[in-house]
C-alpha cells in the first residue's frame, strides 16, 4: 500500500518479503507472514497491553473455544478427543498464566493463529506442550476435527506460527 513495514528482526523481514511475493498483501490470510506482522503494526505495537491480554484471554472461555466441547460423550472418542486438546479445567488457567508471560510479539501470534482456527487453545498446546515431530499428525487430527484447512493447510498454519512466536 506504499508503506514501509517494520520488522523485530531479519529472519522477520526475508520471510515477510517471500509471503508479500507469495500470498500479496492481504492482512488476514494465516499462512503468510503478512497476518502475523500487520496485526502487530496496526494493533499490537499500539494497545495498551493488558487490553491486548485481555481479548485475547477471552478466546479460553468454554463458550468460544470448540477445542473445549467434544461432540460426543463416548468413551473413546471422549477420550481421543481430551488426550489431544486437554480438558477446559486445565487448559484456560494455565493458558491464561501463559499469555501473562508473552511478549508484545508473541502474544500477537496467538491471537492471529487463535482467530482464524477459533481456538486460543491450540496455540497454547502448540507454544507449550507439542513436540516438533508430532505437529504434522496433530495438524491431521486438528484439519479432521475442524474441517476448514486441508491437514497441509493446517501444517503450514501452524508452522507460520511457530515460526513468528519463536523469532
Amino acid at each position: 500500500m506504499g508503506y514501509a513495514v517494520e520488522c523485530h528482526s531479519e529472519e522477520v523481514a526475508k520471510q515477510l518479503c517471500k509471503d508479500l511475493d507469495e500470498f500479496g498483501e492481504e492482512p488476514s490470510n494465516p499462512l503468510s507472514l503478512v497476518a502475523f506482522q500487520y496485526a502487530f503494526i496496526d494493533f499490537f505495537s499500539k494497545l495498551p497491553r493488558q487490553e491486548l491480554e485481555e481479548s485475547v484471554s477471552s478466546g479460553l472461555d468454554i463458550n468460544w473455544d470448540w477445542t473445549f466441547s467434544c461432540p460426543t460423550a463416548t468413551p473413546k472418542p471422549l477420550m481421543d478427543w481430551i488426550a489431544l486438546f486437554g480438558t477446559h479445567s486445565a487448559n484456560a488457567a494455565n493458558g491464561k498464566n501463559w499469555l501473562s508471560t508473552l511478549s508484545l510479539t508473541q502474544l500477537c501470534a496467538v491471537s492471529v493463529l487463535g482467530r482464524a482456527i477459533e481456538s486460543v487453545n491450540i496455540p497454547f498446546i502448540l507454544a507449550t506442550s507439542l513436540k516438533p515431530k508430532h505437529l504434522s499428525k496433530f495438524s491431521a487430527e486438528v484439519s479432521k476435527r475442524y474441517g476448514t484447512y486441508s491437514k497441509e493447510k493446517c501444517n503450514a498454519i501452524f508452522n507460520k506460527y511457530l515460526f513468528y512466536y519463536n523469532v
